[in-house]
């Protein structure tokens, strides 16, 4: 009997405002699955980020990425909302494929993220702050109302407890006005999972983004809020594992 193949690692790259324990619920099931999880954590995201511009957190995430492909890991990473264009950033030439080796991004999963083509911002593509983005101060914003925002189709009890951890976490504006140089999505294999009751991006920016000329997105969708990996963690492990190569299910 031949040796089954080893599992890709998954890199999971955090929305604005939120911490990789965040997404527990996701992770846990991944693991219990057989699958090595990274989350990471970057500069833009905390008390007082002093970001003037997405560089640090770039980086941070093309160095975890790189450090698992110089091991001769396949990895896919999973990216969530504003995530989205800081992991398509950091993916430039770090695809299996682009390596020319062993090891490298073998394909993402956008859960509700921003696919931004090259030149644009997070802040081009939703025409500057939105109306429950909070201004506050010179260099961060904040979401209003995050309950209502991201996790409305959690259980109460899940949602008070995201919005505990979310604590009083900021996002530095200045990763949020930096354009992008490299669209990810273009290049590498991706899937992207729409959440219909998604209160932070809208149902028809999420189909725009998947519709845009040279998107080749897999596209799954589901009845989730923002919050996918908490409203429906069973299915998002089970997209998540589709997209590394496993077939869960129905």
């Amino acid at each position: 009997m031949s040796a089954q193949p080893e599992k890709p690692t998954i890199v999971l790259v955090p929305g604005a405002w939120h911490k990789a324990s965040q997404y527990a619920p996701l992770t846990t099931r991944l693991e219990s699955a057989g699958y090595e999880v990274h989350g990471i954590d970057y500069p833009s995201t905390g008390p007082n980020p002093t970001n003037e511009n997405f560089d640090p957190d770039v980086a941070v995430i093309r160095s975890a990425i790189a450090a698992l492909a110089d091991e001769g890991k396949d990895v896919v990473v999973v990216v969530h909302s504003a995530a989205g264009i800081l992991a398509s950033e950091a993916a430039k030439g770090l695809s299996r494929k682009d390596r020319g080796k062993a090891g490298g991004i073998t394909h993402m999963v956008f859960l509700c993220a921003f696919a931004a083509a090259e030149g644009v911002s997070l802040y081009d593509a939703t025409g500057g702050p939105e109306d429950w983005v909070i201004v506050s101060g010179p260099k961060h914003v904040s979401p209003h109302d995050p309950k209502a925002r991201f996790y409305n189709r959690c259980p109460p009890d899940v949602a008070d407890d995201a919005v505990a951890q979310l604590g009083d976490n900021k996002f530095a504006e200045g990763t949020v006005r930096s354009k992008a140089t490299y669209a990810a999505w273009k290049h590498i294999p991706c899937t992207y999972l729409i959440c219909e009751n998604d209160r932070a991006i809208p149902l028809v920016a999420q189909e725009a983004m998947v519709q845009q000329p040279g998107a080749g997105f897999e596209v799954v969708r589901c009845e989730a809020d923002h919050s996918p990996f908490l409203c429906m963690p069973d299915f998002t492990a089970e997209v998540v594992r589709r997209a590394a190569g496993k077939t869960v299910g129905g």
